[in-house]
């Protein structure tokens, strides 16, 4: 769970990979998302999960589990992960 968290959305100065498709293809079988969101995941692996430079991108930081730490993902896909609750934690 998140401590001390801190949300922001910015433009990308360089490129980052994409935290949330982690949670997405961890999350469950493909098959179970909306045809349109799989469009959207299927586009964000034809550009290999990547956060490019200038582009628009959620982050969080604060302390996950005890540590710091910073969490970034693209907004289509932070989006998916939101849509599906993928991030809460049973």
């Amino acid at each position: 769970m998140w401590e001390l968290q801190k949300t922001t959305t910015q433009k990308a100065r360089k490129d980052y990979e994409c935290e949330a498709s982690e949670w997405i293809l961890n999350a469950c079988d493909l098959d179970e998302f909306s045809k349109e969101d799989r469009e959207v995941i299927e586009k964000a692996k034809s550009e290999e999960f990547m956060i490019r430079k200038g582009e628009q991108y959620t982050k969080t930081t604060g302390k996950w589990e005890g540590e710091f730490t910073t969490f970034r993902a693209r907004l289509d896909m932070n989006a998916i992960c939101i849509k599906y609750d993928l991030y809460s934690i049973d």
